[in-house]
């Protein structure tokens, strides 16, 4: 009887929080004003300051899931109403905060959701509502293949044994983790993948974290993820940040994204064009005009195969110190593009990390949805065949070119 009238009061004050905090009233160390001055400048300008990757409604939606994880409905429901301030959408804020379910559990889910729905009352905010997606007969399916998306081929093929084929574990992995929440409306899968490492940075689970870590790094660059690390600081604290970097550091270093083949022990530079067009088996070919105007330098396209094929591969050359803009190659399943160095020495780089010195054998695996560019040393021809890899929902997108500032300073 007294656990429930705590629990009763205990509810009552997070809704007299919320209530409070959308008339203005700040509630959180509204004793201590020295202490807020300090949370106040850390959260909202050092941290900040230092994490300009991370846009405003993804720093918006990784403070709402740390602080559910963390049980703070004070914080919480302050920082719900700014949100909202700030033009995030009331379902964005509530699936941020039902993704936490399976990793958090029930019961701090329950008490935020009581929080955020609370601003949302005093605010008159409306909400639409039933996101669902899936039925009780499509939502193994339907989470196995978000799981495939994200971690591989394995776990679609595992669901195809259905619920009696598989361990209780992966079955209810697949169809409530994944099922029940990956595949609601509201966020997308990316979303909700970077907010699950957000919720295990908090939660500190090393072993679960490591794989997440390696699943966003699939789909954002390491400096990135880093970068929400960083976001996550202020409501985890050091000791789980730390642990967090540490685990980036082997997931990139056992390569989420990599140069699969060793890479030559001595670079081929190839800077006379006669020589190079003896080395360079596939051809040169034409001038590459369609894409021009994304390239610094010039360009040569030869087919490798015929398009009509249904799998088509070019050699690309590109003169000494001609590079490709940076570009992604996005997919909403699937996708990318692979490269194989065929002759003369060049680049490779993804955002974020350290460029990669190509050679003739060496072949890279580019993820979908990772912002790169490839191109030849300013002192060699370079040829690679480049082909996609199939996905759905796959498109390119052409950015800003590699600076000369920063291609200078390659050795």
């Amino acid at each position: 009887m007294k656990k429930g009238i705590i629990m009763g009061i205990l509810g009552l004050g997070a809704m007299l929080a919320a209530c409070d905090c959308c008339k203005g009233e700040s509630k959180a160390f509204s004793q201590d004003a020295e202490m807020r001055a300090v949370m106040d400048n850390f959260i909202e300008s050092e941290v900040p300051g230092k994490t300009p990757l991370v846009k405003m409604r993804e720093v918006e939606l990784i403070r709402i899931v740390s602080l559910t994880v963390q049980q703070s409905g004070t914080l919480l429901a302050e920082e719900v109403a700014t949100a909202l301030a700030k033009g995030v959408s009331p379902e964005e804020i509530l699936e941020a905060v039902y993704q936490c379910a399976p990793y958090s559990g029930f019961p701090r889910v329950a008490d935020a959701v009581e929080i955020v729905r609370g601003v949302f009352k005093a605010k008159n905010v409306k909400v639409d509502e039933y996101r669902a997606t899936v039925t009780a007969q499509s939502r193994l399916e339907a989470g196995a293949d978000a799981q495939g998306t994200l971690f591989g081929q394995t776990f679609r093929d595992m669901a195809k044994n259905g619920k009696d084929g598989m361990p209780t574990i992966n079955y209810f992995l697949a169809s409530n983790c994944f099922g029940d929440y990956y595949t609601r409306k509201g966020l997308d899968l990316e979303t909700r993948e970077l907010l699950t490492m957000v919720m295990l940075v908090n939660l500190g689970t090393e072993p679960q974290l490591k794989a997440h870590i390696g699943a966003n790094l699939k789909i954002r660059t390491a400096e990135y993820v880093e970068q929400a690390i960083y976001t996550c600081l202020p409501y985890c604290g050091y000791p789980r940040t730390l642990n967090a970097l540490r685990l980036l550091k082997e997931a990139a270093a056992e390569g989420s994204v990599k140069v699969l083949a060793v890479e030559s022990a001595k670079d081929n530079i190839v800077s006379d064009s006669v020589e190079f067009a003896k080395q360079n088996k596939f051809g040169i070919g034409v001038p590459n005009v369609n894409y021009a105007k994304y390239f610094i330098g010039n360009s040569y396209l030869n087919s490798v195969t015929d398009a009509k094929s249904g799998f088509p591969m070019n050699n690309v050359t590109f003169e000494p110190g001609c590079r490709n803009n940076w570009h992604i190659h996005h997919a909403k399943k699937g996708g990318g593009q692979v490269l194989i160095v065929t002759a003369g020495s060049g680049w490779y780089q993804i955002e974020g990390q350290a460029p990669v010195s190509l050679n003739p054998g060496d072949a890279v695996v580019i993820p979908a949805n990772v912002k790169h560019w490839h191109g030849a040393k300013k002192n060699s021809w370079f040829s690679h065949i480049a082909f996609e890899a199939p996905g759905e929902g796959t498109s390119n997108e052409w950015l800003e070119p590699v600076s000369d500032e920063d291609y200078s300073k390659l050795q």
